[in-house]
């Protein structure tokens, strides 16, 4: 079995966190946090369907398995796909001493923290992230929710994992986009704090990172860490973790066509990066070369540096007006105004609050075109 990479310590929660060949011995990791019997796997169909028969029959020798298989995307993220998973642990009587274990990406996660954390008040859980962008994000941190109706995250709570697995043989094998996407929050870490992992995008080209992307996933966890140890509840310092979100996620879901996303997650955040990287100029906080340097980092992994409204067959300024009005609904917004996480002249992380339209338009045009 490979070595605790490290023991995440959120303040008040911790737990381990172990990054490597995970399935040829999921069951001795799994024994190791749990003494139960019944254990509820709910499982993306794909991983079901590609990795079920290593993962089952480790697992059955040791405990009374049962599997939840659920459709991978935000359209699963409803209250009907948890009654379903509720369902199931009432049919086959799970008590809260009962483990659950989620495996999939992020919407995986969400579902199967969400379900674990509402189960009699709170039911042990594992996170075994297999997609970039949750292994080095989602998986850590109890965020958990699912969406009603148009509004995304609408309902949830914080629940926390017993242990988080991740198998790296997984991730490498992702799509050459998937690990794209999850790159973007990788690049993030590296953007607001880690000097360690900027000077390793730095100096390796794609394939080495990949082939070190153990290293890369535990440093961007310890940078989660960081931000969210003493701040579950993003009342400060873990709000941080958003740079790049706010103006992402509007055109994330501003270029959704014919209900297919057009941009990945990590994608977006990499171009609300860059959105974000031009206000923190307009306001003098950054000089014009650090937006060279953050598209040069972000072309070497495959990440846009714009998006063209024309693919949607929208002019610039149709698709800047979805994105203003889309980026004012953000979940973040206060009374006084939309909380933007900036950049200041050390490079360091802050809130900026701002009405200035003009402003957000500026972010939005350094990435949109015709």
């Amino acid at each position: 079995m490979s070595n605790v990479m490290f023991e995440c310590d959120l303040g008040g929660v911790s737990y381990p966190i172990y990054a490597g060949d995970i399935f040829s011995n999921i069951d001795e990791y799994v024994a190791q946090v749990y003494k139960g019997n019944q254990v509820l796997i709910v499982i993306d169909e794909v991983v079901d369907q590609m990795y079920g028969e290593i993962i089952y029959p480790r697992l059955k020798e040791k405990f009374d398995l049962y599997t939840h298989v659920i459709t991978g995307g935000k359209d699963s993220k409803t209250i009907s796909s948890a009654l379903k998973i509720f369902n199931v642990l009432e049919d086959e009587n799970f008590s809260r001493d009962s483990l659950m274990i989620g495996i999939g990406g992020g919407v995986i996660g969400d579902m199967a923290g969400f379900a674990a954390g509402c189960w009699y008040r709170g039911m042990k859980l594992i996170h075994i992230p297999t997609t970039l962008l949750s292994a080095v994000d989602s998986c850590v941190g109890g965020k958990t929710a699912i969406n009603l109706n148009d509004t995304v995250n609408a309902i949830g709570s914080y629940h926390h994992p017993v242990e988080i697995l991740i198998d790296t043989n997984i991730i490498r094998a992702l799509p050459k986009r998937e690990i794209s996407s999850g790159m973007g929050e990788v690049i993030k870490y590296a953007v607001i704090h880690s000097e360690a992992i900027c000077d390793a995008l730095e100096k390796k080209d794609y394939q080495e990172v990949l082939s070190e992307i153990d290293w890369f996933i535990v440093e961007s966890l310890k940078n989660k860490e960081h931000f969210v140890r003493g701040d579950i509840n993003e009342g400060h310092k873990r709000l941080y973790l958003n740079f790049g979100h706010t103006l992402g996620h509007a055109i994330e879901f501003a270029t959704i066509l014919d209900g297919e996303e057009t941009l990945r997650h990590g994608e977006a955040v990499a171009l609300g990066m860059l959105a974000i990287f031009r206000i923190s100029v307009e306001l003098g906080y950054l000089d014009e070369g650090k937006i060279t340097w953050l598209k040069g980092i972000l072309k070497k992994f495959n990440l846009p540096i714009n998006y063209t409204a024309s693919n949607l067959d929208m002019d610039k300024d149709s698709l800047l007006d979805v994105c203003m009005t889309l980026v004012l609904k953000d979940k973040k917004r206060n009374f006084d105004g939309l909380r933007l996480i900036i950049l200041t002249e050390d490079r360091s992380p802050t809130i900026h609050e701002t009405n200035d339209m003009g402003l957000l338009r500026l972010g939005f045009q350094e990435i949109i075109c015709d």
